[in-house]
């Protein structure tokens, strides 16, 4: 790419996420004035622990995009992942054993994935719905329908913890994006990734093994999901049937108002955070305004909408 078209093109990607956080500083002062409570600081936590969860699943999110992939899969594989993880620490007790574990199933069922979209040639979309479907209906057989709760400190210690009053799964979110931005930006693995991106035809001629790239995103994006699932369930010392339901969409959403393209090879890894923010300012203020749970849908369907359309007003 020439240096005048690469210096635009950095030049646009700082106006876009310049613009996001225009939008969410707007977005909280609107609920800070609607709300005194807003900005309370139990408040702020609540909403970065919430943040945490549905952050560390766009790191993954934001990997499949940028290969022109989707993962719908990733909030049931949240919902499994910590679900087996409270199942099998309630009866044997070796929380840590069972964290990793959880992390495996995560990877496996990217793997399946990756393969299934790789070398069956299934479209990601029909595959990652798939896998939604099925493993929303594997929590709820490993539940029997109700919640798993888990009354062992070690099971709490990820959701719970504070390290010099900060939660840690915040300190996790924010390690995890310095990560990967690293790794995208400065490692041959996040070079490839953009590059099949940009043109998956183009870098295969090169020598890059697009399907080895393809699997190997896939199998990050499950396990970000199962550490999320596994997060959220110690927070709140249980495993829930439904939890995970709703990133599918946000993730999505949050990945593409933070710069990442739905056509893949664009975006910087840290405006799916700001995406992230801005979903999760949005649900925290509308709770806090007693808005109805059925309007909070409505909120992320229209955030949705608009984020694709952003996209496609960043082409043109």
């Amino acid at each position: 790419m020439p240096e005048g078209t690469l210096k635009r093109e950095k030049l646009r990607y700082y106006f876009d996420q310049t613009r996001m956080l225009i939008v969410l500083i707007i977005i909280v002062a609107a609920f800070s004035i609607l709300s005194p409570y807003f900005l309370k600081v139990r408040n702020l936590y609540a909403i970065g622990l919430t943040i945490s969860v549905i952050g560390i699943v766009c790191i993954g999110q934001s990997l499949v995009l940028l290969t022109t992939g989707f993962d719908l899969s990733v909030g049931s594989i949240s919902g499994f992942a910590g679900m087996v993880v409270a199942s099998l620490t309630k009866r044997y007790e070796h929380y840590w054993l069972m964290f990793f574990i959880g992390l495996a199933i995560g990877a496996t069922i990217g793997l399946t994935n990756g393969l299934l979209i790789t070398k069956a040639g299934i479209n990601p979309l029909i595959t990652t719905l798939s896998m939604m479907s099925i493993f929303q209906g594997a929590t709820f057989l490993v539940s029997k329908g109700f919640a798993i709760a888990v009354n062992l400190d070690s099971f709490r210690f990820l959701g719970t913890t504070r390290v010099f009053g900060t939660p840690l799964p915040i300190i996790i979110l924010v390690g995890l994006y310095v990560i990967f931005f690293f790794v995208l930006r400065y490692t041959v693995f996040g070079r490839y990734i953009y590059s099949i991106g940009g043109n998956a035809e183009a870098a295969k001629l090169s020598g890059i093994n697009v399907d080895k790239i393809r699997i190997l995103v896939y199998m990050l994006s499950g396990m970000l999901s199962a550490f999320g699932g596994n997060i959220l369930a110690s927070r709140l010392g249980a495993a829930q049937t439904t939890a995970g339901s709703q990133y599918p969409l946000n993730s999505i959403a949050a990945c593409v108002l933070g710069g990442i393209s739905i056509a893949g090879g664009e975006g910087v890894i840290f405006g799916s955070l700001i995406g992230v923010a801005i979903i999760g300012v949005l649900q925290s203020g509308l709770i806090m305004i007693n808005m109805p749970s059925y309007y909070q849908w409505i909120a992320n369907g229209i955030v949705l909408i608009i984020a694709v359309y952003v996209d496609t007003m960043r082409k043109n």
